[in-house]
């Protein structure tokens, strides 16, 4: 009777046991899938944004100008999510979001500090007249916002490491940028639809082509509206950048691949 009793008692406390085993793995299972109903949504919504990254990013700045070009071919002007290459484009302009707005436009000019350029630039419209003049600022920029530099308030932020990296890739001497800036006076700006018509807006800078790394952004002062600083800057991403037309990008290709065969062959027969 005691060995019954014993095996009866064993028994249950195997039941006992698998029925523990069996709740914790159904409270287990309740919780993945409660975890994978909160899960799953979280990381479908952090991809879509990770990949529409820079469009999520736009909507939140406000009113931000973005530059606008012509080129055509693999010299396309577009915008790179860093910058907007010119590539080989003979005119430029500048789109707003929300437009059209009409306010006061100032253009500016970065250089990196490494080039021996003049102390201006003239700028002219499509038509070949004279828009303004950018005349150099005291100083170098090298830290902080192009705002700050400048002495004006402006969003959004135009911070120096959102082009600096860039240009050095160009320009590896580079360690900041030569400042000139223009007022052109009141301009009435597109929306982005419009980019096509904007980008016919301004001939291309002269004394500008070669100087890779240099940027061309602007700022819409009194007029433009919707933003609570008293000047919209430039979305970084939209500012155009100079960068080598793509024929000296091959050539410049082309000279380092047959330099890369002239020292394997003097290596094999060294």
């Amino acid at each position: 009777m005691v060995k019954k009793k014993h095996l009866g008692n064993l028994a249950f406390a195997r039941w006992q046991r698998d029925c523990t085993i069996l709740s914790e793995y159904n409270c287990i299972r309740r919780r993945s899938v409660k975890l994978k109903k909160v899960l799953v949504p979280g990381i479908l919504l952090l991809t879509l944004a990770l990949t529409c990254g820079g469009a999520v990013l736009a909507d939140t700045v406000d009113d931000p100008l973005h530059g606008a070009c012509n080129g055509t071919g693999s010299g396309t002007c577009s915008d790179n999510g860093t910058n907007t290459p010119l590539g080989n484009s003979t005119t430029f302009g500048f789109t707003i979001s929300p437009g059209p707005q009409t306010g006061d436009l100032l253009i500016d000019i970065l250089v990196p500090n490494n080039y021996v350029v003049s102390t201006s630039f003239a700028i002219e419209f499509a038509n070949s007249t004279l828009a303004g003049t950018a005349t150099e600022f005291a100083g170098q920029w090298t830290s902080g916002t192009l705002a700050t530099f400048l002495g004006i308030s402006a969003s959004p932020d135009n911070p120096i490491g959102a082009y600096l990296p860039t240009a050095q890739a160009l320009d590896p001497g580079a360690t900041g940028f030569f400042v000139f800036q223009a007022d052109i006076g009141a301009q009435t700006l597109l929306k982005p639809s419009g980019a096509s018509t904007a980008a016919g807006t301004f001939n291309m800078i002269s004394g500008l082509g070669g100087l890779n790394g240099s940027y061309i952004i602007g700022f819409c002062g009194t007029g433009c509206t919707g933003n609570t600083n008293p000047y919209v800057a430039t979305a970084n991403s939209g500012a155009l950048i100079v960068t080598p037309e793509p024929s000296s990008q091959v050539m410049l290709f082309s000279g380092l691949m047959a330099m890369a065969l002239l020292v394997s062959r003097r290596s094999l027969t060294a």
